[in-house]
């Protein structure tokens, strides 16, 4: 792991679907929402595991308890409180609950898919890694965020397929164009797409945010992606 991080030794909690399409072709970490565990997640699980990966999903409130997300301000504080150190360690676990000896991959969304790229960048092992709408820019750093996101790039050790909303106030577009320029010229190809007239959270079901058709064109091109770096 980089300088500003420490390790856990601690196994996590998480919940895994076998690949139902005879044995597994590739193992996936699908790292989720602030929300955590839940049945949008595990559709997508169902859908990965129709294509013949394994999935493994990790619950990053193993040691706490979900987060109180009720109130004002309370997401952005229960994100704040997320350890990035422990939640990589988490992502390490799961990935080692995956088969051996098959491509391992990592996608997440929104915090999840900030976990996916931070992956890519400090974890070893991975055949590629897929994020959906993670934070780009940290207001600030501390204990639980002690690196910017974008300063782990220069440890990018796989490709990285990412996906945004041009309307994302999250993950806004003058955020994503800087991940662009830091992804120029890596060893690892960086992929970058845009949605037009899509915001955060699009490719959620129970999201207000939700765009069907922006959603199906995403999911075609994790699933080529997966195809490109399996073999």
């Amino acid at each position: 792991m980089p300088s500003g991080y420490s390790e856990s030794m601690q196994a996590g909690s998480f919940e895994r679907v076998e690949s139902s399409a005879g044995p597994a072709r590739g193992g996936i970490v699908l790292v989720s929402e602030i929300y955590g565990v839940e049945g949008s997640l595990r559709q997508l699980a169902g859908r990965l595991a129709g294509e013949g990966y394994t999935v493994v999903m990790p619950d990053l409130w193993w040691r706490t308890g979900p987060p109180n997300l009720a109130g004002d301000g309370a997401i952005p504080a229960a994100v704040e409180a997320v350890s990035d150190s422990l939640a990589l360690a988490d992502v390490r676990a799961a990935m080692g609950a995956l088969p051996a000896g098959v491509p391992r991959f990592v996608i997440g969304f929104c915090l999840g898919g900030l976990y996916a790229r931070m992956a890519a960048c400090t974890l070893p092992g991975l055949a590629g890694a897929v994020e959906f709408y993670g934070r780009v820019v940290y207001a600030g750093i501390s204990a639980n965020k002690p690196v910017q996101p974008l300063d782990l790039l220069t440890g990018l050790g796989c490709p990285l397929q990412c996906h945004f909303g041009a309307e994302d106030v999250v993950a806004p577009p003058r955020h994503v164009d800087l991940l662009e320029q830091r992804l120029a010229g890596r060893a690892h190809p960086g992929q970058i797409y845009r949605y037009p007239g899509c915001g955060h959270r699009f490719m959620n079901p129970s999201a207000p945010a939700f765009n069907a058709p922006a959603a199906a064109l995403a999911w075609s091109r994790v699933l080529r992606f997966l195809d490109e770096h399996g073999d």
